[in-house]
């Protein structure tokens, strides 16, 4: 992707080579939209450091808005559909097929916006696993939900622009293996005369082989139109991570280091963030990130939650108490999950490796923001919960002060990090013990 600046030079990254244009539709008269050509081949555009910034953030606007609809309606109901349709009514892209102008050269233009925002995002996302995930995660999602919503002849036609080999059955080749595909898809007898079938090399279906929704044969794996989406996801989603990979290694490279890579921090810094307590956040509420954390806790921190950071500095480890808590609360102020696992990562891996990091503390980081297991983002604890539940040992840090520490313990912590006088922090401990 080549991009002009201010005083016009041309600079070109070196992150690819052998662009292609995007072709937005075949030689019959079905347009294919742009996106189901699963994004494989990147722009060759020129383009402006003003036009990247702009394209770019629209497409995260995209993503967000998606996300946040996503978390607070069904993805199949219509209450989404109309909430993501009038959130998406100032952003320059096509979500739904009705948004399509009959104007070509004017799709073609939302096209090439989607296709270069989708790219110079590979570029912002590419630099944590964090960010990795869950960029691939909501593009698949994105891409699930807008192939949803697109006329089957639309959908098959694209086919041939995908690099993955799928050939739909013929009705003669369907009618010798109607039982097995009756059986393996889960398909009534009476619906087979009417289903599309498609057939794959069964790596390119492993999703499908693991829930043993296909049917499987000589190596191939056949399959309905219904589960055609998720083998495009799968695939889309191994392209996108593998081209991040190779994108990470050669951003030391770009020779547009001092305007382009502050540009994609920003974008991945600001992508998504933790939540107040009550589960949204003001507009225009200040971002907070992991580098504002230490005068933070001088400044505005409760006792508790100084206790804990504290811990952290000195101990490079939390339990998991402490991890909960301090997490929670970091959730609540609104520390992104990104800028949360960062923190996290930095302090632990002085004394422990970034795999072991990975593999025994980050999954526990996306739970508490509703990114795995049941995807429910969670909460601050309140004071009352902390003062009840889980009360700390002596060995760890997590807990009330004011409840669980011995009176002398208060007094001293009281008196050198807190602004109170010496007659306030009695009357404190004249009240509690």
């Amino acid at each position: 992707m080549m991009f002009i600046g201010g005083n016009n030079r041309h600079v070109r990254t070196k992150i690819a080579s052998n662009r292609q244009s995007i072709k937005n539709g075949p030689s019959s008269d079905i347009e294919i939209p742009g996106y189901l050509q699963l994004y494989q081949t990147p722009p060759g555009d020129d383009i402006s450091l003003t036009e990247f910034d702009e394209i770019a953030m629209e497409r995260l606007k995209l993503l967000k808005t998606f996300e946040n609809c996503k978390d607070n309606h069904s993805i199949h109901s219509e209450e989404f559909k109309a909430k993501l349709k009038k959130a998406c009514e100032s952003i320059k892209l096509i979500v739904f097929p009705e948004q399509k102008p009959f104007n070509t050269e004017e799709a073609d233009e939302l096209w090439r916006r989607d296709n270069i925002g989708h790219f110079i995002l590979r570029l912002a996302f590419c630099r944590t696993p964090e960010n990795q995930k869950w960029f691939t995660q909501i593009e698949g999602e994105l891409f699930r939900f807008r192939m949803r919503q697109e006329r089957e002849v639309v959908v098959d036609a694209s086919l041939s622009k995908v690099n993955i080999d799928i050939h739909r059955l013929t009705d003669e080749e369907k009618k010798p293996m109607a039982v097995d595909l009756e059986n393996a898809c889960q398909v009534y007898s009476l619906d087979m005369p009417k289903k599309v079938f498609y057939r794959v090399d069964f790596l390119d279906a492993i999703e499908l082989v693991r829930r043993g929704s296909v049917h499987l044969k000589k190596g191939f794996a056949y399959f309905p139109f219904d589960d055609l989406v998720t083998i495009l996801v799968s695939k889309m989603k191994n392209t996108m991570m593998a081209a991040m990979a190779r994108a990470f290694k050669h951003l030391a490279l770009l020779e547009e280091e001092g305007r382009l890579l502050p540009r994609l921090a920003r974008l991945s810094n600001n992508a998504y963030s933790g939540k107040d307590y009550s589960g949204e956040q003001a507009d225009g509420a200040i971002i907070i990130t992991r580098h504002m954390i230490d005068k933070l806790v001088v400044r505005s921190f409760a006792p508790c939650m100084k206790q804990m950071h504290k811990h952290l500095r000195l101990n490079h480890h939390l339990k998991y108490g402490a991890r909960r808590q301090y997490g929670l609360f970091l959730k609540g102020i609104g520390l992104s999950l990104d800028e949360a696992i960062a923190m996290m990562r930095d302090e632990f891996t002085k004394k422990i490796t970034s795999d072991k990091f990975d593999k025994e503390y980050a999954y526990n980081i996306r739970y508490m923001y509703g990114k795995e297991g049941r995807r429910v983002p969670q909460k601050a604890l309140s004071c009352a919960t902390i003062i009840l539940n889980n009360p700390p040992s002596a060995v760890d840090c997590h807990g009330c002060p004011f409840r669980h520490s011995e009176k002398q313990v208060l007094k001293q912590k009281l008196s050198s990090e807190s602004v109170l006088k010496k007659e306030q922090v009695d009357r404190v401990l004249l009240l509690l013990f």
